[in-house]
Formats: C-alpha cells, sequence, structure tokens
C-alpha cells in the first residue's frame, strides 16, 4: 500500500495548486470520478465534491481536504509554481522536495482519498470526498462551498500532522493588513541595504514558538531607538507562515557596524537618496515590535507574518489566534488601541472549533486505533485555524473529526512527511470503514 500511496501523491505533485490557482488540481479529480464512473459537482471556485456507493451498509462518511498548498523556494530557485510540477525527492521512510515546499499539506489528504477513490477492494458504506480551495489564504473553499450536496452527517478532516493524536480544540484567528502611507524626502547621507536570511520557520500554529524571534522582529530590534531613515522594509511571503528573510534599506550618519549586534544581519552600502522622516522611521519600527508575535497567553498567540514596502506605503500583515472565546476580540481591541499612525483593516476572520466529546467519530476512531495498537491515541491542540470550524458552523448536526500523518516544517523548503506515517493512517481507515 505505501507503493500506492506514495504513487498518487506523485501524481498529485505534477500538478500546480497555489492557493487560487487550483482549477487544474480540481479537473483532475474530476477527471479521476469520470473515469470510475462517479457521481461529482464541482462549482464555480473549484470546490468539489465526489460520490461513491458503498458495498456494505452504515452510515455515509465524508472525507475533507484542501486542494491548495503553501508555495515557497529556495533563494535563486527558478521553479514556477504556476507551471511546474514539485520535485520530490524518496530517500527510505522520509519524502521530501528539491529547493521548494513539498505540499505533504494538504497533499498526504489528497492521496489517502483518491487511494480511497479508485480502490475496488476495500470495504466501506457510502462515501462522499469533500475537496475545498484556498485554505491557505482566506478559507474561500469551506465558505463557499456547496454544503446541500453533502449527504453524510459524519466528516473525517485530513488536515493534521500527528499520526498518534486526534485534534480536541483549533484555534480561530483574526487576519488584519496594516497600513501607514507617509512622505519619502531626499536625504544627502549615506544608505544602507540590511539583510537577514535563512532564520528558522514554517507554519504560525505548528512552529508558533519561534514566532518571537522571526526575521522581521530580529532586524526592527536592531534598528529600534536608533538615530536612522527607512526608506523601504520588505520581509516574509505570507501571515500564516514566520518570516524567515527581512530586508531593509535605511539611511543614517551612524557607524552601523559598530551597533549591529546581530551576527545574521550582512550590511551592504548602497545608492539611495529617499527616507521617511526619523519620526516616521521609528513609528515604523515600533510597530513591529509593540505588534508581538509568538505566544501571548497560554491560549493565544500572534504572527507578524509580511510586510512589504511599496513607494512611501508600508503594509504588514498580521494574525492572532486563541483556542478561547472572547479572547481574539479582546487581543485585536488592544491591536487597535496601539498609540500607531497605521491604518487596520481586518481581511478575514475564522471560528474557534472543540471537539464535541460525545462525538461517535471520536470514539469510534478511539476504539480502532486501540484495536491496532493497543492504545489510544492523544489528544492535541492545534494552535493553526482548521477548515473543520467553518464546516461544522454551515451543517446543522454535523460529527466530524481531524486526523492526519506526521509531518515536519511544513510551509517551508525543508519540509519533510514520512511514507510510513501515511500508511499507518490508511490502515487505520480501512479497519474504521469495513466495521
Amino acid at each position: 500500500m505505501q507503493e500506492k500511496l506514495l504513487n498518487n501523491f506523485l501524481r498529485i505533485s505534477k500538478i500546480p495548486r497555489k492557493s487560487g490557482n487550483e482549477k487544474q488540481i480540481s479537473d483532475f479529480f474530476v477527471k479521476i470520478a469520470k473515469e470510475n464512473n462517479l457521481h461529482y459537482f464541482q462549482d464555480k471556485n473549484y470546490n468539489l465534491l465526489i460520490k461513491k456507493e458503498g458495498n456494505i451498509a452504515g452510515d455515509s462518511i465524508a472525507f475533507q481536504a484542501h486542494l491548495d498548498m503553501v508555495c515557497v523556494k529556495k533563494e535563486g530557485s527558478s521553479h514556477n509554481f504556476d507551471t511546474d510540477p514539485i520535485e520530490v525527492i524518496i530517500k527510505e521512510d522520509k519524502i521530501y522536495a528539491k529547493d521548494t515546499s513539498l505540499g505533504a499539506d494538504q497533499g498526504f489528504g489528497l492521496s489517502i482519498m483518491l487511494t480511497l477513490i479508485e480502490s475496488k477492494e476495500i470495504k466501506h458504506p457510502n462515501l462522499e470526498f469533500i475537496f475545498t480551495v484556498e485554505e491557505e489564504t482566506t478559507f474561500k473553499g469551506a465558505e463557499t462551498f456547496p454544503y446541500e450536496k453533502i449527504d453524510s452527517k459524519k466528516i473525517i478532516n485530513l488536515d493534521s500532522d500527528k499520526d498518534d493524536a486526534l485534534v480536541i480544540n483549533s484555534a480561530g484567528d483574526i487576519v488584519s493588513e496594516l497600513s501607514y502611507t507617509g512622505n519619502l524626502e531626499t536625504r544627502d547621507i549615506p544608505s544602507y541595504k540590511l539583510t537577514i536570511d535563512n532564520i528558522p520557520g514554517g507554519n504560525s500554529g505548528n512552529n508558533i514558538d519561534i514566532s518571537a524571534n522571526n526575521a522581521i522582529i530580529q532586524l526592527s530590534r536592531e534598528l529600534l531607538n536608533k538615530e536612522i531613515y527607512i526608506s523601504s522594509i520588505n520581509g516574509g511571503t505570507f501571515e500564516n507562515d514566520i518570516a524567515t528573510k527581512c530586508e531593509a534599506i535605511i539611511q543614517t550618519n551612524i557607524d552601523l557596524k559598530r551597533i549591529i549586534t546581530n551576527k545574521n544581519i550582512i550590511l551592504e552600502q548602497i545608492n539611495n537618496k529617499e527616507s521617511f522622516s526619523l519620526e516616521e522611521s521609528n513609528s515604523i519600527i515600533k510597530e513591529i515590535i509593540d505588534l508581538k508575535s509568538g505566544y501571548l497567553t497560554n491560549s493565544a498567540s500572534a504572527n507578524l507574518g509580511e510586510i512589504k514596502t511599496t513607494d512611501n506605503n508600508i503594509k504588514i500583515k498580521y494574525l492572532i489566534r486563541s483556542t478561547k472565546d472572547n479572547e481574539l476580540e479582546t487581543i485585536q481591541k488592544k491591536v487597535e488601541a496601539l498609540n500607531n499612525k497605521f491604518k487596520i483593516t481586518i481581511l478575514y476572520k475564522d471560528p474557534i472549533w472543540i471537539l464535541n466529546k460525545e462525538s461517535k467519530l471520536y470514539q469510534k476512531y478511539k476504539e480502532t486505533y486501540y484495536k491496532l495498537y493497543k492504545e489510544y491515541p492523544k489528544e492535541s491542540t492545534a494552535q493553526g485555524g482548521l477548515e473543520i470550524a467553518t464546516i461544522q458552523n454551515h451543517m446543522n448536526n454535523i460529527d466530524i473529526i481531524t486526523i492526519g500523518a506526521n509531518m515536519d516544517n511544513i510551509h517551508t523548503i525543508n519540509e519533510i512527511t514520512y511514507i510510513s506515517s501515511w500508511e499507518k493512517i490508511y490502515n487505520i481507515l480501512i479497519s474504521f470503514l469495513s466495521n
């Protein structure tokens, strides 16, 4: 079965599937449905539902995964995520990619679902397969999915990253854009480019503990309360991920070699004549520091994932999360109350999800796991938001759980997963469906 799962992942990895560019991968699964004479429905956003008739009695069960992946690549890589396949590398039990993110999130779930769709041997009740778009950005798929077409009242989401655990709680989030437009002034003083790169990164849900020391924060700390004039500052790629690189262009008469203490920062003198005022520059840097990243409380976190300068405008993408009701709004109010010159716009919100411990799916999965491994799966909390909260908000009386295979360093070029873990989850599901 390892070979089948792996081959299906390789098939999926040939198809570009960046968030917002899911047509090709959605059409691939439409083709699979047609080849297997299965009913399907694809909406205008390329969300997709496939139905497979069962061969044993039992309640209909749906599987759900998102079609898109986070696309990051090594500095200098010529990979084009709009057109190029992921170059997958397999070494013994490990699966990773050459110079790019792997897309095991959610290629794992898609491979499991593809294998179940095409299998002629397994015993199962009626099955439905729910494919959503833009999970890694706006949750557009989960928000717009045609839920009225789903028959199942039980859904297994495949978006976790530990094969020995069941998620019992996932964080809600608020993503804001902070925008500042100032005035660039001409100054005849030295200009420099400061670059920090190769800082540890990853998904801010899985690796939030290192977010407090991300590249944007590290560089900004060196500039705080200094007599410097900001020309531009650019870092990070996505609000949900931890920034691994940041670059600032500044003007100053200070001897930077004397005051820059971070050995990861590369300093280069360049030609540049324009910058914000000293007051504006200090305000920009203070804003970055005051926003904070990492854990805010035991149940809440934040990630300053991206900062981008275009001419005289600076924009920040900032994500806050919490697993507790009301805490999100409290934190958001504190952000809005900061004494700054940035205009704040909320881009989107995702709800908190808490497992119903009376869930029949939850109980059955635990029993199936115990039958195979003589121990119960652990219970875990997902600091990152999951689509299950949005799905549950759209479907009354739905029974839903989240499981997944082992993955490390997701959303980075060091993303890695394990064939044996994929096979473990597949075998659990086969046992689960046949009983």
